[in-house]
């Protein structure tokens, strides 16, 4: 199955050029989109809206620049409220 967010779309909203941190940023998705199944209580589907990508793009450059455990911006869960707990 296909993630919801590329790496390159990540790359692109970092605005990263290298590929030096292509593991790590798999990784943040990784955990990114794990935050965003707990919190929606579900599944990303393939397809998923446009604010959850968007959670997923803000969730991702949060981990990679707080580094230190910093609270996550609310405005993530702003966007992904909507879809907590509704069927796709």
């Amino acid at each position: 199955m296909a993630e919801p967010v590329t790496l390159t779309e990540i790359k692109e909203y970092l605005r990263i050029d290298s590929e030096e941190e292509d593991f790590l940023l798999a990784g943040l998705l990784l955990a990114a989109k794990e935050h965003c199944e707990d919190y929606l209580q579900d599944g990303l589907p393939s397809q998923v809206p446009t604010p959850v990508k968007q959670a997923l793009l803000i969730l991702v450059g949060h981990f990679y620049e707080q580094r230190a455990g910093e609270d996550i911006p609310k405005v993530v869960y702003a966007l992904l409220s909507p879809y907590r707990a509704h069927l796709w």
